[in-house]
């Protein structure tokens, strides 16, 4: 991993070197070894990684638009805070989780060296707006890759039952949250190949074991659940390797809110062992 302020510094004066000195190529690293106060292998393999050099049709290294941004920073800190985004989208560390949980619950668990690297970029001073507004984009990009790396999870479960229905019942599903999430389910099946009933299946996927696994119901998803002849829930867990639970609605029927006075429940988080306990697994 290359969140080390020496890195960083020393890709920033690697751009000023690529622009200034036209024909360096691929054989950087064996020329200089170390450059700056880093490995030259480091500096030229990170500044690739984050797209802030690239290598032109006649073989030698350019500066990229995104690089030249950071030679045109006003300041070493601006610079530095703009090189760590970059490094957060190219690398997507483990601790990314951890910067929506606001800056001051963040930093107790960053590893040192990105502290340093934050610290260096004057990121951990009192707020002022443009600090405020780094952490807020930085935050913002990891709750969208969060909810990224949810939607491809969730498209798994639900390939994943598509492929068990067709088995089971040996007839084509149809994958209904592929055309619209709205309907309270995401798989129209049938209820087995004698009986061509219409069964509704709502997937809920987990990218853990089931003893932590955890899924959401929404009130929408319920009522279509209720109203519905046949309805199931399909419980994916994926670690250590895919495993199914069918779920009927009266197990999780347990586990829904009630309405009181003028409040409305909307979404509840039921763990997977509330509901697996009562059922087996199925193959």
């Amino acid at each position: 991993m290359y969140f080390s302020v020496g890195i960083l510094y020393s890709a920033l004066d690697f751009l000023k070197l690529v622009k200034s000195t036209p024909g360096l190529d691929q054989r950087f690293p064996d020329m200089f070894r170390r450059f700056s106060v880093a490995s030259a292998a480091a500096v030229l393999d990170v500044s690739q990684k984050c797209l802030w050099v690239c290598f032109n049709p006649n073989g030698y290294l350019e500066i990229t638009p995104r690089g030249q941004i950071l030679l045109s920073s006003h300041s070493p800190e601006d610079a530095l805070r703009q090189q760590i985004k970059h490094l957060v989208e190219a690398y997507n560390p483990p601790w990314v989780p951890l910067l929506t949980r606001g800056r001051a619950e963040a930093v107790k668990y960053l590893p040192p060296d990105v502290q340093q690297c934050l610290r260096e970029a004057d990121l951990l001073t009192p707020p002022t707006y443009e600090i405020i507004r780094w952490w807020d984009a930085l935050a913002g990009a990891t709750r969208k890759q969060q909810q990224d790396d949810r939607i491809a999870i969730g498209r798994q479960g639900e390939q994943l039952s598509v492929e068990y229905e067709r088995e089971r019942t040996k007839w084509e599903p149809i994958w209904q949250a592929i055309e619209s999430n709205l309907c309270g389910y995401d798989i129209l099946s049938v209820v087995d190949e004698r009986d061509r009933s219409q069964l509704r299946i709502e997937v809920k996927t987990s990218n853990s074991i089931p003893s932590v696994a955890a899924f959401h119901i929404t009130r929408n998803e319920w009522v279509v659940a209720q109203t519905s002849e046949y309805y199931v829930f399909h419980l994916w867990a994926l670690q250590p390797r895919p495993r199914l639970f069918v779920a009927e609605i009266e197990l999780v029927s347990h586990h829904i809110p009630e309405n009181y006075g003028a409040g409305r429940w909307e979404s509840v988080m039921i763990p997977f062992e509330a509901v697996i306990s009562g059922i087996q697994e199925d193959s």
